[in-house]
């Protein structure tokens, strides 16, 4: 994990500016926020950052409306009516789901993850905006379908 995995602010950010060491975000309420710039490049030794890097700060985490998983996409549908689409190979787990799991799902921690319980499938959705591909290692999915396949071969045999 990051040093600065999530920041949620109180009020919507109105200017972003660098002064000595800090990086300040002004907020529309008055407040500010300094972020010590020695953070972000932490923040640069843990994962590499392109020089096209921007900072994105949400005043609140957007309330899913609905989750829609096609043949090729994980389509994430918001109640203020934005819809934010990712590539479905990124989730293993989903990509191998047949299309009646991957339309049950519930939402989960204040409904910021994504839950499938067939798939024992989980997605932040703070990940999703973030261009974030599943972190499970190759190892761990390779058990999964195995026992995915070993389980289904079972099912099929005894009827």
């Amino acid at each position: 994990m990051s040093t600065l995995s999530k920041l949620v602010l109180g009020s919507e950010p109105t200017s972003v500016t660098v002064r000595d060491d800090q990086l300040l975000v002004g907020l529309a309420d008055g407040r500010s926020l300094a972020i010590s710039l020695s953070l972000i490049g932490q923040l640069e030794q843990d994962v590499r950052l392109s020089a096209e890097t921007q900072l994105l700060i949400l005043h609140k985490p957007p309330q899913v409306d609905y989750v829609h998983v096609t043949d090729s996409a994980l389509n994430v549908y918001f109640k203020d009516g934005r819809m934010l689409s990712s590539p479905l190979a990124w989730f293993p787990r989903l990509l191998h789901g047949t299309p009646a799991e991957g339309h049950h799902y519930l939402l989960a921690n204040n409904d910021d993850v994504i839950h499938w319980p067939s798939l024992d499938e989980n997605i932040e959705i703070s990940r999703l905006f973030e261009g974030g591909k599943s972190t499970e290692s190759k190892r761990s999915f390779q058990r999964w379908l195995a026992t995915r396949l070993t389980s289904t071969a079972t099912k099929a045999a005894a009827d």
